[in-house]
């Protein structure tokens, strides 16, 4: 499904004072210096699918409590607010915008949420839902008492917004974590840092043809490696990954598997476990441990999968990735002068300067890695 996100904005998390996108394509890549926000981008989106899906009070105990994501440049008498507004389109152009609008008043104590929703029925009827804080929730003519710290979406679960904010997932893999055995055996989904990635993988290897294309990509970046299983130990319990290397028939364990394989297996289970039809996807910096030939191979499978209603972002660091980047694929993230902005480059020709080279030279004036 081709278009953008029209339009993003994020204000008073971390670094962020006021963030404000527009026209984000499905495979986008965040590139930047370490403290330039890109982390806090992504959990500020981590935030609200926990506000949405969870509650403002619990997705705040989630993130460490007000003290810890709110923007400590913003003046006293506006740090009580968190603000986002999102608006994605859908269908197709002569379909009206599916919108979300959130405030939450009163942050650091009791907080109260401010809404609006806009999103078309598949009878191409629009329906407009919305709050004030501490108010009842009105949609058209109807009004509904509802506790004023839980969204909304809530009541709309079958909405495309509300399935695309309750599927956003923040990944940040951990290989030390993701390598271990596995005895609590929930599969629904990978975890932030990969813990339960035996499990989810024991899942999906009952599909035979997610199997064959997880040893084939395997395989491919790792020639040695014929498959990986995810096998049930009933002694212990638990499930164990084991890699099996060609020529050998004894697997060996995950402990013996270098960092960058286990981050591709991880990097793998995501793609194929993603939100669908609607949700998003974020991994931060793919490219650990993996041959800079390996993440273009990666980074050409994102761009084919991604769609606008189930977008793939990324963080990196890593210049492969970025020289192969498509116009408007490629966002420049940087503190200036203190807090996080970010630039899309829109139209860049590389016949004189590759695109990395640009980047690493900052040609291109967003920051530099």
């Amino acid at each position: 499904m081709n278009g953008t996100i029209r339009y993003l904005k994020i204000a008073n998390y971390r670094s962020i004072d006021v963030l404000e996108l527009h026209d984000i394509k499905p495979f986008s890549v965040f590139a930047g210096p370490n403290g330039s926000g890109k982390s806090n981008f992504f959990d500020a989106l981590d935030f609200v699918n926990g506000v949405v899906r969870f509650g403002a009070d619990e997705a705040l105990k989630q993130h460490g409590g007000f003290e810890n994501i709110r923007c400590l440049r913003r003046r006293d008498e506006d740090i009580h607010a968190f603000e986002f507004a999102i608006e994605v389109d859908f269908s197709n152009q002569e379909t009206a915008l599916h919108s979300y609008q959130l405030k939450i008043h009163q942050l650091d104590n009791s907080p109260m949420l401010e809404e609006k929703h806009q999103w078309v029925d598949d009878e191409g009827k629009t329906w407009r839902t919305s709050r004030e804080a501490g108010q009842p929730i009105q949609q058209q003519e109807n009004i509904f008492n509802f506790p004023f710290n839980l969204s909304l979406l809530l009541l709309f679960n079958d909405t495309p917004i509300s399935q695309f904010l309750k599927n956003i997932r923040l990944y940040r893999i951990d290989p030390l974590k993701a390598r271990r055995p596995v005895k609590n055996t929930d599969t629904s989904e990978l975890s932030h840092n990969g813990r339960n990635l035996a499990a989810v993988l024991h899942r999906l290897k009952k599909d035979e043809e997610i199997s064959e294309t997880i040893d084939e990509w395997i395989n491919m970046i790792v020639p040695n490696l014929k498959k990986v299983d995810a096998n049930f130990d009933r002694l212990e319990g638990s499930i164990r990954l084991a890699f099996q290397e060609k020529g050998l028939e004894k697997p060996f364990p995950a402990h013996l598997i270098s960092d960058g394989t286990i981050n591709l297996l991880s990097i793998l289970v995501t793609l194929f476990d993603r939100p669908l039809p609607f949700g998003m996807t974020l991994i931060e910096e793919p490219e650990g441990g993996l041959h800079p030939h390996a993440m273009i191979e990666l980074a050409e499978t994102f761009r084919e999968i991604a769609t606008l209603s189930s977008p793939l972002w990324v963080t990196t660091h890593n210049e492969a990735l970025v020289r192969i980047l498509k116009n408007n694929e490629l966002w420049l993230t940087d503190k200036k002068p203190e807090t996080t902005q970010m630039k899309a480059i829109r139209k860049y020709d590389a016949s004189e300067l590759p695109l990395d080279q640009a980047w690493l030279c900052n040609v291109l004036n967003g920051g530099l890695p």
